[in-house]
């Protein structure tokens, strides 16, 4: 009886210094790897493999600058701070092509005509494999027709241009970079990756890495996978095959640290930090009123 004891205690101290998981943990990562494998091996689709409507015809040519920007359609009227982020790129000469992922007939959708006038295409995709899969779509059916020299791709994770002299100085840091990629945030977890919210890709890096890396997109159904598998692996294998890829505002945290974010010239909010933080008297001070109307 007296050895119970300490044979418990030999086993803790055995257990403390074995380099296991708890349960829990383990258990939530044989989840996860399931999904993970199983959408592998068990024929997802592949970005360009769902329903898409072209609303908006691709207008061919050469673009000096074009950018796919990626936005989620749940209801039919656009979001205005899309609009609004779509026009500031348009006004700055960077031609678009919107891409809406969405549940709603295309035909349901309200897109005011003036503004659809001044796209190079308006794609309608059915909502499946989040951002990189409709890019990747996008990409597809565009890149035979319209070519650029440099690649933008935004989503609407990001609510602005919150201020245009800013957003400017930002455009002019991407176009005089020397990088092959650029990012506007770094994130060092879980490993070096430039956020994916928004991207530059000079014609090399456009040509050589992301249109291959295009070809391979699935449509993953969980976000946590599309993180994984897309977002935090493409700048590690960008720079494994040669390109060089810079971020503007490196290691910054653009939910916690927003507003100093972007009193250092980041002329955004995350759309989550806006959301948890609403209520902060730096919101009325920072966020023009028509990009709070989502």
């Amino acid at each position: 009886m007296s050895s119970a004891p300490s044979f418990r205690d030999w086993r803790r101290s055995l257990k403390d210094r074995l380099p296991y998981v708890r349960r829990r943990v383990h258990a939530s990562l044989e989840r996860r790897y399931a999904r993970l494998t199983g959408a592998l091996g068990m024929g997802e689709p592949r970005a360009a493999d769902v329903a898409l409507t072209v609303l908006g015809p691709i207008r061919p040519g050469d673009a000096g600058e074009l950018c796919l920007f990626l936005g989620h359609q749940a209801t039919p009227a656009l979001k205005p701070h899309v609009a609004a982020h779509v026009t500031a790129l348009l006004d700055r000469g960077v031609r678009v092509v919107l891409v809406l992922n969405t549940d709603l007939p295309a035909d349901t959708l309200r897109i005011d005509p003036a503004f659809a006038d001044r796209l190079d295409g308006l794609l309608i995709r059915q909502n499946l494999g989040y951002d990189f899969a409709g890019w990747a779509h996008a990409h597809a059916v565009v890149s035979p027709q319209l070519r650029a020299q440099r690649l933008y791709l935004v989503n609407d994770s990001i609510v602005g241009p919150l201020d245009g002299a800013a957003f400017d100085r930002l455009l002019a840091r991407v176009r005089s970079s020397r990088a092959d990629v650029v990012g506007l945030i770094e994130a060092p977890m879980p490993r070096p990756h430039l956020q994916s919210f928004f991207l530059a890709f000079n014609a090399r890096a456009l040509t050589g890495g992301l249109a291959p890396f295009f070809r391979e997109v699935l449509c993953f159904a969980d976000k946590g996978t599309v993180v994984d598998v897309y977002e935090t692996h493409l700048t590690q294998r960008l720079r494994r095959a040669g390109f060089t890829c810079e971020a503007v505002f490196p290691t910054a945290d653009p939910y916690a640290g927003w507003e100093q974010l972007v009193a250092d010239g980041f002329p955004y909010v995350k759309s989550r930090a806006l959301a948890e933080h609403r209520r902060h008297p730096a919101v009325a001070r920072l966020v023009p009123p028509h990009l709070l109307a989502d």
